[in-house]
C-alpha cells in the first residue's frame, strides 16, 4: 500500500495539477466546488468585513435607543474581535510563506 505524496489532497477530492497554456500563463487550481484561492480569500475578507459591520449596526442601534439588548452588542464585540484576529493571523501565515517560498533556491 503506497502512501500519497500529499496526503491533504485527499482531503480536497484530489485538486488537478496546474498545467501552462501556450501563453506562458496558467490556470489557477479549484476545489472540487469550482473556487479558486482567490475566491476564498475574497470570501473570508468579506465575511471578516460583515462582522465589522454587523458590530456597527448593533452599537448605532444601542447609541440611537433603537434596542436595548447589551448581550447582542457585546456578543457582535467579541465576534468582530475574533474575526479581526482570525484575519491577521491568516494574514501573517501568508506572508511567512511567501517569504519561506522566496528563501527556496532552485
Amino acid at each position: 500500500m503506497t502512501q500519497p505524496l500529499d496526503p491533504m489532497r485527499a482531503l480536497y477530492g484530489g485538486l488537478p495539477p496546474i498545467a501552462p497554456t501556450g501563453g506562458g500563463a496558467t490556470t489557477p487550481a479549484t476545489t472540487a466546488d469550482g473556487k479558486t484561492f482567490q475566491d476564498t480569500l475574497n470570501d473570508f475578507v468579506r465575511q471578516v468585513d460583515q462582522t465589522q459591520h454587523h458590530y456597527d449596526a448593533a452599537i448605532t442601534a444601542v447609541e440611537q435607543g433603537a434596542t436595548d439588548n447589551l448581550h447582542q452588542v457585546m456578543i457582535a464585540q467579541s465576534q468582530a474581535q475574533l474575526s479581526l484576529k482570525l484575519a491577521v493571523e491568516v494574514r501573517n501565515k501568508l506572508v511567512d510563506a511567501y517569504k519561506e517560498v522566496m528563501r527556496t533556491q532552485f
